[in-house]
């Protein structure tokens, strides 16, 4: 018996190769006589009637294109598992953060279809380099992507933004397209001052935190990781038991937060009111964990 090694792909992955071969967008081609060992040829269009036969590396990594989002200090929220609540502890902080008069900047990197934070919006300020921005509460902007797009390597960079004390990435992809090889997107790849990975407290959820903790390039360590737990309201070893080591570590280092699952009852979605007490309360403490890493968020104002 043999064991396929194919490499798998998303949907969304899937999806964006059909469009590129229907739009004629194929990757440059590398002379042979310079390819590495162990290139792969593939055929690819290069206009109208003719084929060109070019090397290719499998699984090799994209480099990212540089990027700056900001002065303001950038953290980054990312889920470890589907419908962990990324999304909703992104905005539960910029809430908080607002509250504190930080004023703090939302990047939205999830497809449009995609997205969390759609109507979480008060005022739309229009659209311009690939994002549409709007403003929520007294001093929060909130970027989305503007335009779909379909692996992480295609969302814009940041557009500029003035008067920012805080920038908080929600990632919007998922942690294996996110951490795949070939991404090579800024979106995972931007320096952050914290690292915020959302997950659940079940054994399948627990697993993926652990693979996903270990795939992060802050190290436990340096402080610079934070765990948020959504449906649990602390760490106890019959709930927890599952955990695997570096998650644990995290526990040990009171890196570990805890935030309701609230039922749809009383959080039907994430809309342009305020989130319940339930949920910025917690986020409090997530704000005051990511202060005692970067310092004062305001004291660099002029």
């Amino acid at each position: 018996m043999t064991t396929s090694t194919a490499p798998r792909y998303s949907t969304r992955e899937l999806q964006a190769a059909a469009e590129a071969l229907a739009g004629g967008r194929f990757s440059k081609p590398t002379p042979r006589d310079t390819a590495p060992a162990g290139a792969a040829s593939v055929v690819s269009g290069r206009g109208a009637g003719s084929t060109v036969v070019e090397d290719h590396v499998e699984d090799a990594a994209l480099p990212a294109e540089p990027v700056s989002t900001g002065t303001a200090p950038l953290v980054r929220v990312r889920a470890a598992n589907a419908g962990a609540g990324a999304s909703t502890i992104t905005l539960a902080l910029a809430d908080v953060a607002d509250g504190a008069g930080i004023r703090t900047r939302v990047l939205d990197a999830a497809a449009p279809t995609w997205s969390g934070l759609l109507g979480a919006t008060v005022t739309e300020l229009g659209a311009a380099e690939g994002w549409r921005r709007g403003r929520r509460g007294d001093g929060v902007l909130i970027d989305r992507v503007e335009e779909p797009v379909h692996v992480p390597s295609e969302v814009p960079g940041p557009r500029s933004a003035d008067g920012v004390d805080l920038t908080v990435l929600d990632a919007g992809w998922s942690t294996r397209e996110l951490m795949a090889p070939a991404a090579g997107c800024w979106v995972a790849t931007t320096p952050a001052c914290v690292e915020v990975l959302v997950t659940r407290p079940h054994s399948l959820a627990l697993s993926q935190t652990e693979s996903a903790l270990a795939g992060l390039e802050a190290p436990l360590g340096a402080g610079q990781v934070v765990v948020v737990v959504v449906g649990a309201g602390r760490w106890s070893e019959r709930e927890f038991a599952t955990a695997g080591r570096l998650l644990r570590t995290a526990h040990e280092q009171e890196a570990v937060l805890f935030a309701p699952l609230l039922p749809a009852k009383a959080l039907p979605g994430l809309g342009p009111d305020p989130l319940p007490k339930q949920l910025t309360n917690p986020s409090q403490r997530l704000l005051e964990r990511i202060t005692t890493i970067t310092g004062p968020l305001t004291a660099n104002r002029t």
